[in-house]
Protein backbone atom coordinates (compact mmCIF):
# COMPACT_ATOMS: atom_id res chain seq x y z
CA UNK A 1 0.00 0.00 0.00
CA UNK A 2 1.55 3.23 -0.82
CA UNK A 3 0.84 6.66 0.63
CA UNK A 4 1.41 10.02 -0.53
CA UNK A 5 0.71 13.67 -0.02
CA UNK A 6 1.51 16.83 1.54
CA UNK A 7 -0.13 19.57 3.81
CA UNK A 8 0.71 23.08 4.53
CA UNK A 9 1.92 24.00 8.46
CA UNK A 10 1.42 27.76 9.67
CA UNK A 11 4.37 27.77 11.03
CA UNK A 12 7.71 28.48 10.39
CA UNK A 13 10.32 24.99 9.27
CA UNK A 14 12.54 25.13 12.69
CA UNK A 15 8.74 25.31 14.49
CA UNK A 16 7.15 22.22 12.85
CA UNK A 17 10.82 20.41 12.82
CA UNK A 18 10.85 20.02 16.49
CA UNK A 19 7.28 19.24 16.85
CA UNK A 20 7.72 16.34 14.41
CA UNK A 21 10.23 14.82 17.31
CA UNK A 22 7.72 15.85 20.30
CA UNK A 23 6.68 12.32 21.70
CA UNK A 24 4.08 14.65 23.84
CA UNK A 25 2.90 15.71 20.65
CA UNK A 26 2.86 12.59 18.69
CA UNK A 27 0.93 10.75 20.92
CA UNK A 28 -1.93 13.37 20.94
CA UNK A 29 -1.99 13.06 17.23
CA UNK A 30 -2.05 9.77 17.37
CA UNK A 31 -5.57 7.79 17.97
CA UNK A 32 -5.94 5.58 20.79
CA UNK A 33 -2.14 6.03 21.52
CA UNK A 34 -1.57 4.77 25.16
CA UNK A 35 2.34 4.62 25.50
CA UNK A 36 5.08 6.60 23.02
CA UNK A 37 8.53 6.66 24.41
CA UNK A 38 11.76 7.99 22.95
CA UNK A 39 14.27 5.12 23.54
CA UNK A 40 17.95 5.31 22.23
CA UNK A 41 16.73 7.67 19.12
CA UNK A 42 13.62 5.27 18.51
CA UNK A 43 10.10 5.58 19.49
CA UNK A 44 8.40 2.50 20.83
CA UNK A 45 4.79 2.66 21.32
CA UNK A 46 1.66 0.87 22.07
CA UNK A 47 -1.51 2.54 20.37
CA UNK A 48 -5.47 0.86 20.38
CA UNK A 49 -7.05 1.11 17.97
CA UNK A 50 -11.05 0.74 16.97
CA UNK A 51 -11.48 2.66 13.54
CA UNK A 52 -13.55 0.85 10.97
CA UNK A 53 -12.09 -1.90 10.02
CA UNK A 54 -8.75 -1.72 11.37
CA UNK A 55 -9.38 -2.78 15.39
CA UNK A 56 -7.17 -4.12 17.92
CA UNK A 57 -4.37 -2.83 20.09
CA UNK A 58 -0.48 -2.65 18.21
CA UNK A 59 3.31 -2.63 19.77
CA UNK A 60 5.72 -0.87 17.97
CA UNK A 61 8.97 0.70 17.31
CA UNK A 62 9.68 3.73 15.00
CA UNK A 63 13.35 4.23 13.84
CA UNK A 64 14.13 7.58 12.35
CA UNK A 65 17.52 7.55 9.49
CA UNK A 66 19.15 9.69 7.36
CA UNK A 67 18.37 12.64 9.36
CA UNK A 68 18.91 16.30 7.58
CA UNK A 69 17.91 18.97 9.86
CA UNK A 70 15.43 20.72 9.08
CA UNK A 71 14.97 19.63 5.45
CA UNK A 72 13.97 15.19 5.68
CA UNK A 73 14.46 12.33 7.59
CA UNK A 74 12.70 8.63 7.06
CA UNK A 75 10.78 6.65 9.05
CA UNK A 76 10.77 2.64 9.40
CA UNK A 77 7.71 1.53 11.17
CA UNK A 78 7.40 -2.73 12.67
CA UNK A 79 4.08 -2.09 14.51
CA UNK A 80 2.25 -5.99 15.71
CA UNK A 81 -0.56 -6.89 17.10
CA UNK A 82 -3.32 -10.00 17.31
CA UNK A 83 -4.90 -8.15 14.37
CA UNK A 84 -1.62 -8.36 12.19
CA UNK A 85 1.20 -6.50 11.41
CA UNK A 86 2.09 -3.18 9.80
CA UNK A 87 5.51 -2.90 8.15
CA UNK A 88 6.11 1.42 6.35
CA UNK A 89 9.08 3.30 5.57
CA UNK A 90 8.28 6.91 5.36
CA UNK A 91 10.32 9.86 3.76
CA UNK A 92 8.94 13.30 4.96
CA UNK A 93 10.35 16.57 3.48
CA UNK A 94 9.60 19.61 4.89
CA UNK A 95 9.93 23.37 2.68
CA UNK A 96 9.55 26.68 3.48
CA UNK A 97 6.82 28.85 1.42
CA UNK A 98 6.54 31.67 3.47
CA UNK A 99 6.56 31.91 6.62
CA UNK A 100 4.29 28.52 6.67
CA UNK A 101 6.08 24.86 5.79
CA UNK A 102 4.80 22.65 3.73
CA UNK A 103 5.56 18.80 4.58
CA UNK A 104 5.77 16.40 1.70
CA UNK A 105 5.13 12.63 2.72
CA UNK A 106 5.85 9.45 0.57
CA UNK A 107 5.18 5.84 2.36
CA UNK A 108 5.27 2.56 1.21
CA UNK A 109 3.56 -0.07 3.50
CA UNK A 110 2.94 -3.75 3.87
CA UNK A 111 0.26 -5.09 6.16
CA UNK A 112 -0.65 -8.52 6.71
CA UNK A 113 -2.56 -10.52 8.98
CA UNK A 114 -6.54 -10.42 9.73
CA UNK A 115 -6.34 -6.66 8.27
CA UNK A 116 -5.49 -7.49 4.51
CA UNK A 117 -8.11 -9.55 4.93
CA UNK A 118 -10.98 -6.36 4.87
CA UNK A 119 -9.96 -5.59 1.76
CA UNK A 120 -7.07 -3.08 0.24
CA UNK A 121 -9.60 -0.37 -0.76
CA UNK A 122 -11.08 -0.63 2.63
CA UNK A 123 -7.72 -0.30 4.17
CA UNK A 124 -6.40 2.76 2.08
CA UNK A 125 -9.32 4.88 2.73
CA UNK A 126 -8.89 4.10 6.24
CA UNK A 127 -5.44 5.62 6.37
CA UNK A 128 -6.30 8.30 4.01
CA UNK A 129 -8.65 9.48 6.99
CA UNK A 130 -6.18 8.50 9.82
CA UNK A 131 -3.40 10.29 8.16
CA UNK A 132 -5.71 13.51 7.81
CA UNK A 133 -7.25 13.74 11.21
CA UNK A 134 -3.21 13.45 12.53
CA UNK A 135 -2.15 15.96 10.29
CA UNK A 136 -5.21 18.37 11.44
CA UNK A 137 -3.76 17.82 15.17
CA UNK A 138 -0.75 18.40 14.32
CA UNK A 139 -1.43 21.66 12.77
CA UNK A 140 -3.38 22.84 16.13
CA UNK A 141 -0.58 21.80 18.27
CA UNK A 142 2.48 23.47 16.52
CA UNK A 143 0.36 26.46 17.35
CA UNK A 144 -0.13 26.09 20.70
CA UNK A 145 3.37 24.97 21.12
CA UNK A 146 4.94 27.51 18.92
CA UNK A 147 3.04 30.17 21.17
CA UNK A 148 3.86 28.88 24.29
CA UNK A 149 7.71 29.28 23.44
CA UNK A 150 7.46 32.43 22.40
CA UNK A 151 5.55 33.32 25.45
CA UNK A 152 8.45 31.25 27.83
CA UNK A 153 11.04 33.35 26.06
CA UNK A 154 9.47 36.29 27.05
CA UNK A 155 9.36 35.89 30.07
CA UNK A 156 12.62 34.66 30.32
CA UNK A 157 14.28 37.53 28.16
CA UNK A 158 16.86 39.70 30.68
CA UNK A 159 15.34 43.27 30.82
CA UNK A 160 16.98 46.51 29.19
CA UNK A 161 20.33 47.49 31.23
CA UNK A 162 19.58 51.08 32.56
CA UNK A 163 21.13 53.71 30.92
CA UNK A 164 24.65 55.39 32.83
CA UNK A 165 24.17 58.43 34.52
CA UNK A 166 25.44 61.73 32.87
CA UNK A 167 28.17 62.10 36.12
CA UNK A 168 29.31 58.64 35.78
CA UNK A 169 29.62 59.22 31.78
CA UNK A 170 32.43 62.45 32.82
CA UNK A 171 34.05 60.71 35.47
CA UNK A 172 34.95 57.63 32.93
CA UNK A 173 35.68 60.34 31.05
CA UNK A 174 38.36 62.36 32.92
CA UNK A 175 41.72 61.32 32.80
CA UNK A 176 42.95 59.54 36.01
CA UNK A 177 44.97 61.64 38.55
CA UNK A 178 47.84 60.11 40.28
CA UNK A 179 45.76 60.43 43.76
CA UNK A 180 43.35 58.59 41.98
CA UNK A 181 44.74 55.81 40.30
CA UNK A 182 45.35 51.92 42.01
CA UNK A 183 48.68 51.92 43.72
CA UNK A 184 51.36 49.71 42.44
CA UNK A 185 51.57 46.32 43.28
CA UNK A 186 53.77 45.05 46.70
CA UNK A 187 57.19 43.97 45.87
CA UNK A 188 57.44 40.12 45.32
CA UNK A 189 53.60 40.53 45.40
CA UNK A 190 51.64 39.51 42.09
CA UNK A 191 49.08 41.87 40.62
CA UNK A 192 45.24 40.70 40.86
CA UNK A 193 43.63 39.93 37.41
CA UNK A 194 40.76 42.13 36.85
CA UNK A 195 37.15 40.12 36.43
CA UNK A 196 35.95 39.90 33.09
CA UNK A 197 32.82 42.45 32.58
CA UNK A 198 29.49 40.64 32.07
CA UNK A 199 29.09 40.52 28.45
CA UNK A 200 26.27 43.06 27.29
CA UNK A 201 22.71 41.59 26.90
CA UNK A 202 23.40 37.78 27.62
CA UNK A 203 21.20 36.25 30.00
CA UNK A 204 21.61 35.16 33.97
CA UNK A 205 20.49 31.48 33.47
CA UNK A 206 22.77 29.53 31.59
CA UNK A 207 22.91 25.70 31.45
CA UNK A 208 25.67 23.28 32.37
CA UNK A 209 27.52 23.78 29.15
CA UNK A 210 27.57 27.54 28.88
CA UNK A 211 24.85 28.16 26.64
CA UNK A 212 21.15 29.74 27.57
CA UNK A 213 18.69 27.86 29.75
CA UNK A 214 16.13 26.32 27.11
CA UNK A 215 12.67 28.04 28.33
CA UNK A 216 10.13 25.94 30.39
CA UNK A 217 7.24 25.24 28.35
CA UNK A 218 4.45 23.85 29.95
CA UNK A 219 0.79 23.99 27.05
CA UNK A 220 -1.81 21.10 27.02
CA UNK A 221 -1.91 19.38 23.83
CA UNK A 222 -5.07 18.55 21.74
CA UNK A 223 -5.40 15.13 21.57
CA UNK A 224 -7.08 13.45 18.47
CA UNK A 225 -10.27 11.26 19.42
CA UNK A 226 -11.26 7.96 17.93
CA UNK A 227 -14.47 9.19 17.59
CA UNK A 228 -13.31 11.84 15.13
CA UNK A 229 -11.12 9.71 13.46
CA UNK A 230 -14.11 6.91 12.86
CA UNK A 231 -16.33 9.89 11.53
CA UNK A 232 -13.61 10.36 8.78
CA UNK A 233 -13.18 7.08 7.99
CA UNK A 234 -17.11 6.17 7.62
CA UNK A 235 -16.99 9.34 5.14
CA UNK A 236 -13.59 8.46 2.74
CA UNK A 237 -15.16 4.67 2.82
CA UNK A 238 -18.44 5.53 1.72
CA UNK A 239 -16.29 8.33 -0.94
CA UNK A 240 -14.31 5.78 -2.12
CA UNK A 241 -16.70 2.76 -2.50
CA UNK A 242 -19.33 4.56 -3.74
CA UNK A 243 -18.02 7.85 -5.72
CA UNK A 244 -20.23 10.79 -5.85
CA UNK A 245 -22.05 10.37 -9.52
CA UNK A 246 -23.09 6.29 -8.19
CA UNK A 247 -24.79 8.27 -5.05
CA UNK A 248 -26.51 10.53 -7.45
CA UNK A 249 -27.84 7.68 -9.54
CA UNK A 250 -28.89 6.09 -5.96
CA UNK A 251 -31.08 8.82 -4.91
CA UNK A 252 -32.74 9.38 -8.55
CA UNK A 253 -33.50 5.71 -8.60
CA UNK A 254 -34.93 5.90 -4.94
CA UNK A 255 -36.81 8.97 -5.95
CA UNK A 256 -38.38 7.59 -9.44
CA UNK A 257 -39.72 4.44 -7.31
CA UNK A 258 -41.43 6.48 -4.62
CA UNK A 259 -42.95 8.44 -7.35
CA UNK A 260 -44.15 5.70 -9.13
CA UNK A 261 -45.70 3.97 -5.99
CA UNK A 262 -47.37 7.10 -5.32
CA UNK A 263 -49.17 7.44 -8.87
CA UNK A 264 -49.57 3.62 -8.74
CA UNK A 265 -52.32 4.13 -5.67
Amino acid sequence: MKLEGDYLFEANVSEVWSALFDPVILAAVMPGCEKLELEGGSYVGEIKVKVGPIQGKFTGKVDLQDKVEPQSYTMIVDGRGAPGFVKATAHVRLAAEGEATRVHYDTDAQIGGKIASVGQRLIEASARAIVAQSLEGLQANIKLRAAAYREAAAKQAPAPAPPAPEAASAEAAAPVSAETAAPPPEAGKPAEAAAPAPEAGKPAAVSAAGRPAEPQVVFTPVKVTQSAVANAVAKEVASTLFPRSVLVAIILLEALVIVWLVLRH
